[in-house]
């Protein structure tokens, strides 16, 4: 993943001056309960979408789950029917000079519904959810595999070229102990 130097030097700085504690470990269990809450992070790219669609089954959402769905305005119509979700989206004024999230009543919006887990569904680096999942406080964030994603998240997977997306989708789902 090509991930821009502006976007390191900001890390870098952020993580100078930011107090945040480490993370709780966390162990995965077929006994386990899995989550009941997801915040996904759904890409940019139109290829991804339709995979993805079908993965967040955005028409018909996963009973039983609280689904919150973060994207920008500009790839929201690769989603047409997001009904029974809460649907946060952010526009080129949300973000700053690092592209990354600054608007704080969105930030807010989502740190009040504390989910369980996070989810990048991004397959290509992207600064925004790379911040917005360092500065959220769940228990699992999962997200593909870079040097930053290595820092911020607790489950990373490798991407391989010749693999299809839903092969890693339900990799996703069964971590999340979620039934389909």
């Amino acid at each position: 993943m090509d991930i821009p130097i502006r976007f390191k030097i900001y890390l870098f700085w952020k993580n100078l001056f930011s107090k945040k504690e480490d993370s709780p470990h966390i162990k995965i269990t077929k006994e386990g309960r899995g989550v009941k809450s997801v915040l996904f992070f759904l890409p940019e790219k139109k290829e991804d979408a339709k995979v993805i669609n079908y993965f967040v089954k955005v028409e018909n959402p996963l009973s039983d789950y609280e689904i919150g769905l973060i994207c920008s305005d500009k790839s929201k119509s690769f989603y047409p029917h997001v009904e029974n979700v809460s649907l946060f989206t952010y526009n080129d004024n949300d973000l700053n000079y690092f592209n990354t999230i600054k608007s704080v009543s969105l930030l807010n919006e989502i740190k009040i519904k504390n989910y369980d887990a996070i989810v990048d569904l991004n397959t290509n680096f992207c600064a925004a959810s790379s911040m917005l999942f360092f500065d959220l406080d769940a228990p699992l964030k999962i997200g593909f595999d870079s040097l930053i994603n290595r820092k911020i998240y607790t489950i990373t997977l490798e991407r391989k070229e010749n693999a299809f997306l839903e092969s890693y989708f339900s990799k996703i789902l069964s971590l999340l102990g979620v039934k389909f």
